[in-house]
């Protein structure tokens, strides 16, 4: 899914991404929101969003952040370092791909009603 289909109410808008540009300007990775995400790491809350004409936007909040990891948009985020227990989840659809591939694509697995 595109980052747009996860986060509807956010309107077009384009990522800017610090990673792996070794603190470069140049280097630095886009992605428009009809595109997925990059991949969501505890440093998320540094990415600069864009709208299409240029002018910055408010920063990904803690909810969208945690709905780009499948997490609810109701999580109940606390504690210290929010952004960093957001990148070090374990999103539940790759929980599960993770236990099929463990066990058997065939197991019963329980889930939460």
């Amino acid at each position: 899914m595109s980052m747009g289909e996860v986060l509807p109410g956010r309107g077009p808008f384009t990522v800017i991404s610090n990673y792996g540009t070794g603190g470069d300007p140049k280097n630095r990775g886009r992605r428009t929101s009809a595109e997925p995400a990059f991949t969501v790491t505890g440093k998320i809350s540094r990415l600069r969003l864009i709208d299409p004409d240029g002018a910055e936007l408010p920063r990904l909040s803690h909810s969208e952040a945690g709905v780009l990891q499948g997490m609810p948009d109701d999580w109940p985020w606390d504690g210290g370092d929010i952004p960093q227990q957001i990148g070090n989840l374990c999103p539940a659809t790759l929980a599960e791909a993770l236990v099929r591939a463990a066990i058997g694509d065939n197991a019963q697995l329980a889930t939460a009603a």
